[in-house]
């Protein structure tokens, strides 16, 4: 009931409305179930006695009714009835299907993307108290399980109500023989609960040890392949996920041998309380001829119902699994997907904000989310536009904490950064479109050069002659020019295939792919060896006098270039010379 409660309040009206239509489309198919099932018992009495047709009231109104005067001629009428009966319900119940899945489906991704909306749209600050794991895994693994328990409970409700109009049906047809296998089949179910379904608990705690263990042991494999292939240690890894892979292959097959058991076992009670009826009927002395309509439409319907029986015990084994995971979406699933924390209009590409005199940091004051120790203090910088401006300091003084401010990142508690006097907040997105950012270590998609410069601008809207310039300015074009596949080359994961030195200045084409007036490095160099710095600071070193540069750096030399060198230290922003 709570989780019904619950349902009822996450979805919207227009999802209210669908989980109406296919109550009402489960209903009727329950019906065409019911019935295409029921004309099994006219179809068996004709095929054994077509005499029948005169002495059976119904038949013989339908009989008289067609006008029909050859009892054979019937029969084929009545099997072709039965035929089509089926195909239309089946066709229907596959209709019914498409529609359900459908629905989950299309809402539950619905329901990703607005999550993820709402994560993206959170300021930087969350993501700094938040591993991206927890994240990744509320979008791809808390909503999916969220969606599979709402199908589940759909599932649920359309074998329920197959099974309660198919009992009635066959209550219809011999109270008796129903009776005995109902009873038998809720005492079945009762050994599932109390003794299989324990087992596949604990079976299915250990799969899940067990394969967070062999993805472990595969995620280091393949991430250490380097070191583990230096120091020779290749089998020690293999062994370890063998020894995890075997015990996972042992309980994959304890949980599939116990979770196909209950099926199984319903199907062999029910065969046996059919059978064991009719000896008790022919024991009695009754015709069992007679009976052959009722037995035939009684093993027609158990065809049915025995695979619905297990279904509905399994999908409520899985309902118990899923609510814990729909209960902490739903919790959350109504805030966070709101219109307001779904909005992405703010987004939108955006006019330079053009900046021709002075970059101000006024008065800044700022203390990370959770702490009270203050990074800055009423801290200035100014920065002439068209200098070079180094910034140095200690581990943790907050050189890249400047960056992230400048970048509006951060969330103030006191202070403005402007630009030529205007509050840079003012027009937030036209600031960025006139900043580029080039940290440590450059974030690469696993794709071509020319979408890695080009970063996410859709395909048909990105300028060749832009990419182009920034490719030279960024001195990447020769190289780029010498491969068989040129722009369109694969850099492959995290820029694997090339080396160090030309994914940073990917970098910085992508930085310059705007034209910004403004570039801010962020120790872009110091993951880098002695050369490869010195080279790509011979290139970044180019723009000073056209370019605005505010660079963060670990190392002098880096800065000796720079027009004036700022210190960070103590909350404060110094002027060094």
């Amino acid at each position: 009931m709570k989780i019904w409660k619950k349902l009822m309040i996450i979805l919207n009206g227009k999802q209210k409305r669908m989980m109406v239509l296919l109550l009402v489309m489960m209903v009727f198919g329950a019906f065409l179930e019911t019935a295409s099932i029921s004309l099994i018992i006219p179809v068996m009495t004709l095929v054994l006695d077509q005499t029948a047709v005169t002495r059976n009231e119904i038949l013989a109104s339908i009989y008289n009714g067609l006008g029909m005067t050859d009892p054979k001629q019937f029969t084929v009428f009545v099997m072709a009835c039965m035929v089509v009966a089926f195909i239309v319900k089946n066709l229907f119940l596959f209709a019914l299907q498409k529609l359900m899945y459908r629905f989950v489906y299309k809402n539950q991704f619905e329901t990703q993307e607005k999550m993820l909306r709402s994560f993206v749209k959170r300021d930087y600050e969350f993501y700094l108290n938040i591993e991206t794991s927890t994240i990744q895994r509320i979008i791809a693994a808390d909503v999916v399980n969220a969606y599979l328990l709402i199908l589940c409970l759909l599932q649920i409700v359309s074998e329920c109500i197959v099974f309660i109009m198919l009992a009635i049906a066959l209550l219809v047809v011999d109270f008796k023989m129903t009776l005995v296998i109902a009873g038998l089949l809720v005492l079945t179910l009762i050994v599932i609960k109390e003794v299989i379904k324990p087992i596949m608990h604990r079976t299915g705690k250990e799969n899940q040890d067990y394969a967070s263990l062999i993805y472990q042991w595969l995620s280091q494999t393949v991430g250490g392949i380097k070191e583990i292939k230096v120091i020779g240690r290749e089998n020690y890894f293999i062994d370890e996920y063998s020894e995890r892979g075997a015990h996972y292959v042992a309980a994959m097959e304890r949980l599939s041998l116990f979770s196909n058991a209950p099926k199984l076992l319903i199907e062999t009670v029910c065969i046996a309380g059919m059978v064991a009826y009719m000896l008790a009927v022919i024991l009695a002395g009754k015709n069992l001829t007679e009976m052959m309509p009722a037995l035939s439409a009684f093993a027609m319907a158990a065809v049915r119902l025995m695979p619905s029986a297990n279904r509905i015990n399994n999908q409520l084994t899985q309902l118990a699994y899923y609510e814990p995971f729909f209960m902490n979406v739903s919790d959350t699933l109504l805030d966070e997907t709101s219109e307001k924390n779904i909005d992405m209009s703010y987004a939108k590409d955006a006019e330079k904000m053009e900046v021709s005199k002075e970059i101000l940091l006024k008065d800044i004051t700022y203390k990370y989310p959770g702490t009270e120790k203050l990074i800055f203090d009423h801290a200035e910088m100014s920065v002439p536009v068209g200098s070079s401006v180094g910034i140095v300091g200690g581990s943790g003084a907050g050189k890249t904490t400047i960056v992230d401010i400048l970048l509006g990142l951060l969330n103030l508690q006191g202070g403005v950064i402007t630009a030529d006097g205007r509050d840079i907040m003012e027009n937030y997105r036209g600031w960025l479109k006139n900043v580029g950012y080039i940290p440590q270590a450059i974030f690469l998609l696993d794709d071509d050069i020319r979408h890695n410069v080009a970063f996410g601008v859709p395909e048909d809207q990105i300028d060749e002659e832009r990419l182009w310039y920034a490719l030279k300015e960024a001195q990447l074009d020769e190289f780029v020019k010498s491969l068989p596949e040129g722009v369109h080359a694969g850099i492959g994961e995290r820029g694997i295939r090339i080396s160090g030195g030309q994914r940073q200045r990917i970098g910085i084409a992508r930085a310059l792919y705007n034209d910004p007036e403004v570039l801010i490095l962020d120790e872009a160099t110091s993951a880098l060896d002695g050369d490869t710095e010195a080279a790509i600071m011979d290139s970044i070193n180019r723009f000073m006098g056209r370019k605005t540069l505010i660079i963060i750096a670990h190392r002098l030399q880096t800065i000796e270039k720079c027009d004036m060198v700022y210190r960070v230290a103590d909350g404060k922003i110094t002027r060094e010379r």
